[in-house]
């Protein structure tokens, strides 16, 4: 019998608890990376670096982890990344300089996150919706921003109150108590091992029609729009990573409290899970060129809010977590549906896990280059620029890839 509640929005129950960790993981690191280089007095580049062993890791893993996920029980290859992600954590307590940083945090935990990452999610997803894919992403990413709120404020709690050796430990129990029974218990890899159907197919569409378009891994790599797709989110991406790794120790630089830019941090987090929904939402009525545009704006000019930024006047700070927030909403639900509406088809893992692997590669710049700019300049100023251009490049390479196209096709 089939439920009224088609189960596909269970998937994206998972889905949204699962993100929510993930980036609320990678979010909290610019807590803990605030404490850290004043614990150990590292330089500000060096401790960033942790970051980009961790973004490393997660360029060589996801296309290895999409490919599992199209081959077998996605259950399973989640369940084992959970446990590495959360063992990682676990050891970061006992971290003592930057070599058992980047081991801990860098690699071991860095590959544990890629397994409840973006690329395992919409790989799934993109076999349980068509007609509504933009907003099934949309909630399922918006989970990003929930877990951004709840585990930047969380770790920086535990860190006042215990530690940051503790809170570390704290972090990596609960992600293993919440990630592991989800995964295990709901998650499924296509309605058709549950006798459902495709949201939207059985009225005008069959799963023969869809896979008329089923690109094979290869030749998806062959194309050129492929790789505009990855120029698209890489300039995307770059830009949100500098922001993100480096916001928090900014604006204690500026003078704000620390608890107060750990607050605003998480605010931007719960701002972006509403406009995932909403961006989702418009992109499958307006496009996704229209509804990323508008989004990508939106995320340039919070940069230039943030370089205005001083305790003695709030608004600067307000104006940039409320476009931070909404530009940051517009990335991830347009990765996953472009990125469907493109090459959807039985390698969809495989093709969504090299498309994340590769555009990761700005981030790892991008992120180092700000640390060492502030450590050689003293200002992060050149950095926000960069985040400007960036953004409005992406734009470009989006029109450019035109998915508009494909949907009318």
């Amino acid at each position: 019998m089939k439920s009224k509640l088609f189960y596909g929005w269970i998937i994206v129950a998972v889905a949204f608890i699962s993100m929510a960790f993930w980036m609320g993981i990678r979010a909290s690191f610019s807590v803990f990376y605030s404490h850290l280089v004043e614990v150990f007095s590292w330089g500000r580049g060096e401790a960033a670096v942790a970051q980009s062993i961790s973004f490393v890791m997660y360029m060589a893993f996801v296309p290895i982890i999409g490919t599992l996920v199209d081959r077998f029980d996605p259950r399973k290859v989640v369940v084992l990344g959970v446990i590495i992600c959360g063992i990682g954590l676990i050891l970061c307590a006992f971290i003592k300089n930057l070599w058992t940083l980047y081991i801990y945090y860098g690699i071991i935990a860095g590959t544990g996150i890629c397994f409840i990452s973006i690329v395992t999610y919409s790989a799934i997803l993109s076999r349980w919706f068509e007609r509504k894919r933009g907003f099934a992403s949309g909630i399922a990413t918006s989970g990003m921003g929930v877990g951004t709120f709840l585990l930047v404020l969380f770790a920086e709690r535990m860190i006042q109150i215990f530690g940051w050796r503790e809170a570390f430990i704290i972090l990596g129990i609960i992600t293993l108590g919440v990630l592991l029974p989800t995964n295990g218990l709901f998650l499924r890899s296509k309605p058709q091992e549950m006798g459902l159907e495709v949201d939207g197919l059985s009225c005008s569409l069959s799963l023969d029609d869809i896979r008329k378009n089923d690109y094979r891994f290869w030749d998806a790599l062959r194309t050129r729009k492929f790789w505009f797709l990855v120029c698209f989110a890489s300039f995307a991406l770059m830009g949100i990573q500098i922001i993100l790794v480096h916001n928090v120790r900014f604006l204690v630089d500026k003078g704000i409290d620390v608890k107060i830019a750990s607050v605003a941090f998480a605010v931007v987090g719960i701002i972006s899970s509403l406009f995932r929904i909403i961006w989702g939402w418009l992109s499958d009525r307006i496009g996704r060129e229209w509804s990323y545009s508008i989004g990508a704006i939106c995320l340039a000019l919070s940069a230039l809010w943030l370089i205005f930024v001083y305790p003695e006047n709030d608004l600067p700070l307000y104006l940039f977590v409320l476009f931070f927030g909404i530009g940051w909403g517009a990335t991830a639900p347009s990765f996953m549906a472009v990125a469907a509406d493109l090459f959807k088809g039985e390698q969809f893992g495989a093709i969504y896990g090299f498309f994340e692997s590769a555009m990761y590669l700005l981030s790892i710049i991008g992120v180092w280059i700000a640390g060492y700019i502030f450590d050689k300049f003293g200002t992060y100023k050149p950095s926000f620029l960069l985040v400007i251009g960036s953004s409005l490049i992406s734009i470009v390479f989006l029109w450019i890839v035109a998915p508009r196209k494909i949907k009318k096709a």
